[in-house]
This record gives C-alpha cells, sequence and structure tokens, in this order.
C-alpha cells in the first residue's frame, strides 16, 4: 500500500467509490470543488495503482475536521482507515493543529470504535443530521 495527496483530478474516481460506500455519495463535481479549497486536503490509500481508500479534512487555524474517511468494501479490516489517520494525526501536530472533529452515524460501530481506540472523545450530537434522518455523534479529538 502507498499514499498521496488527493488532489482535484482524482474527484471521479473517488465519486465512483463514493457511490458504492454511501447512501448518500457525494458528487464528483462537489468533490472537485472541495478538493480545490487551499483550506483542504486529502489523502488516498493506493494499492496497485488504485485509490482504495481516502481522507478528506478541512483546516482552519488550530483546527481541522475530518469531512471523509473511507475505504473501498473489498479492502475494509485491512487497517487502511486506521493508517490514514494515522498519518493524518502525526502531521497535524507537526502543523499547530490542537483539536480535530468528525461526525460519525450513531449506528456506525465500527467507525467509532476505530475513532475511540485513537483517542476521540463524545463531545455532542447532532439531530437528524443525515439526509435519512438519522443522528450523528460528533467527536473531538485534543492533540
Amino acid at each position: 500500500m502507498t499514499f498521496r495527496r488527493l488532489a482535484p483530478r482524482d474527484a471521479a474516481e473517488v465519486a465512483y467509490l463514493e457511490l458504492e460506500i454511501f447512501r448518500y455519495p457525494w458528487s464528483e463535481n462537489s468533490l472537485r470543488d472541495c478538493l480545490e479549497l487551499a483550506t483542504v486536503e486529502g489523502e488516498a490509500a493506493l494499492i496497485e495503482g488504485r485509490i482504495v481508500g481516502y481522507l478528506i479534512i478541512q483546516s482552519l487555524f488550530d483546527e481541522a475536521h475530518i469531512l471523509n474517511l473511507a475505504v473501498q468494501q473489498s479492502h475494509r479490516g485491512r487497517g487502511i482507515a486506521r493508517a490514514l489517520l494515522e498519518r493524518f494525526l502525526f502531521t497535524t501536530v507537526k502543523r499547530g493543529i490542537t483539536r480535530t472533529f468528525l461526525e460519525v452515524r450513531a449506528s456506525n460501530y465500527a467507525a467509532q470504535k476505530l475513532y475511540f481506540s485513537l483517542g476521540f472523545a463524545p463531545l455532542s450530537a447532532r439531530r437528524n443530521y443525515y439526509p435519512d434522518g438519522e443522528d450523528a455523534l460528533i467527536l473531538v479529538k485534543k492533540l
């Protein structure tokens, strides 16, 4: 597995993965527009040159917000999401980020387990956050 920064040119490949992974995927245009923002960056995990996982974050001043973390279903359980998160958390300290936030579905226990194992803690909840009405838990990690 190798890693590299996501670029706007990756929007089509990431959008294709979004369709497989999420009930409410980001569109190719939304991904491209997002990755073009100066405050947004992403990292891809690649196997045999193909993106199998990705992390997209937005940073502003000393805070970061994880916008999306996903791994292709056929590659789950191999530590890809953990590797992407650990790489991100390692670099945030060097950049002066003091807190990182994210939202996770209240029913996504596998993701919550990963986040908690990396030191994220519950902060609050957003009621009816997702289009289907499911709540999101807001997690924070102080660095």
